[in-house]
């Protein structure tokens, strides 16, 4: 008997139970059970199926991909945050065309046409490059070429979109530098697949590039040639220019000055060291290199004699001796060679710059003072010469201010003069 006759038997028997004053529990068996319903045939709009395909689906791989190529390999690797990008886009299509759930997941049943449609999509879009890549095999070129953050070497990008991971040579050439290298093709990012090599700049570090002296990267993989400019800057580190300078702090307090009007109380002293040039050197902001700083009195006597100061990529440091010299740090960034060497008061004409008292020297008497600045580095940063040196020289002395009758009775002053030697 079919579940309609069992139904209008029950519903008889129940009526007649009624009518008598009867109750009865009607038997299990005898109830129909609901029935689930089938989304096999919903009928979803094409024009929304492909439109939701488009935003939800196809435009956040794109973005993905285009982000991947320079912000997302920093953070982390592409070839993980393209599927938990791709799984969330899925799910959210699903959703939002409400295509369903199986029937044994609770759910109601799935929507089939749109189910095949939204599936097929997404293999697409995640086997078309696969294949395209095995099919046709790019050629080799370099990419991008970065320094590392210490500034001890290149890491090159090799691009070769469906290449090999297998490890293959390269023969690696810089100047007179060369270097069979193995490499495989074996990552990837937002611009396709790559393989890396790493070249440590001291293998090849000869002169500076700047002005003119360009090093040239070659790569050759299975009698392909690839050429490119490797950047000046990172390449120029040999010093080939020191300057030195003293200037005088003066005063003209009656507490600092017992009989002239204005005296020196103090000096400044400032280095420099870098690319050589028509005036004050150059910045090179990639050098490594020990200098030297040492005021002396004509007669060859010590009148300061600072510490001994280390610069690793433009950032100098030094013992400051309890800050008698000042914080024992100094940044020169990266468009600066001049390095102030600190003292121990501060002087707010100098923008705070602290300068080394005059309590301080070792030699105070009035004279010609000369100033050595030497520079010292070690190979293959020194190129031809290891140690480059300058030299200033200045004379202090007391003179007579001619501001009275007949240029006399002005009393005096000090002063502190460049020279250009102490003879």
């Amino acid at each position: 008997m079919s579940d309609g006759g069992l139904l209008k038997k029950a519903l008889e028997q129940q009526a007649l139970h009624e009518a008598n004053g009867d109750i009865e529990v009607i038997p299990d068996a005898v109830v129909p059970k609901q029935v689930n319903i089938n989304l096999s045939k919903k009928n979803i709009p094409v024009k929304k199926i492909l439109s939701t395909l488009a935003i939800g689906g196809l435009l956040p791989i794109i973005v993905i991909m285009w982000f991947g190529i320079y912000i997302i390999p920093d953070l982390i690797p592409i070839t993980i945050v393209t599927p938990i990008v791709t799984l969330a886009s899925l799910v959210g299509v699903w959703l939002y065309l409400d295509i369903g759930l199986p029937v044994n997941l609770r759910g109601q049943g799935i929507a089939t046409a749109p189910a095949l449609v939204v599936a097929a999509s997404y293999l697409s879009m995640l086997l078309i490059p696969i294949m395209l890549g095995v099919l046709l095999v790019g050629d080799m070129s370099i990419g991008e070429v970065k320094l590392s953050d210490d500034g001890t070497e290149f890491e090159v990008k090799i691009r070769q979109n469906g290449g090999s991971s297998s490890s293959i040579d390269a023969y690696v050439e810089v100047g007179d530098w060369n270097q069979i290298m193995q490499l495989r093709i074996d990552e990837s990012d937002g611009l396709g697949d790559y393989g890396k090599l790493t070249i440590s700049i001291s293998d090849f570090y000869t002169v500076n590039a700047l002005p003119s002296s360009d090093y040239i990267l070659k790569i050759t993989v299975d009698g392909n040639t690839m050429l490119t400019t490797l950047d000046g800057n990172d390449l120029s580190r040999t010093i080939d220019d020191v300057h030195s300078s003293v200037s005088a702090i003066l005063s003209d307090s009656d507490d600092d000055c017992s009989s002239t009007n204005d005296c020196v109380i103090g000096v400044s002293l400032t280095a420099w060291a870098g690319l050589s040039s028509n005036d004050l050197p150059g910045s090179l902001s990639m050098a490594d290199y020990n200098l030297t700083a040492t005021l002396y009195y004509e007669d060859g006597n010590l009148v300061i004699d600072y510490p001994d100061v280390s610069v690793e990529k433009a950032i100098a440091t030094w013992d400051s001796n309890s800050e008698s010299y000042g914080s024992g740090q100094y940044d020169m960034g990266d468009v600066g060679a001049e390095l102030p060497l600190e003292g121990s008061i501060v002087e707010p004409g100098l923008g705070g710059f602290k300068y080394i008292p005059k309590d301080q020297w070792e030699e105070t008497d009035f004279g010609c003072y000369y100033f050595v600045v030497t520079v010292t580095q070690s190979e293959p940063w020194s190129g031809v010469n290891q140690e480059i040196s300058h030299t200033s020289h200045y004379i202090y002395a007391e003179e007579e201010i001619q501001n009275g009758p007949n240029g006399t009775g002005g009393g005096s002053q000090e002063t502190w003069t460049a020279a250009d030697s102490c003879n």
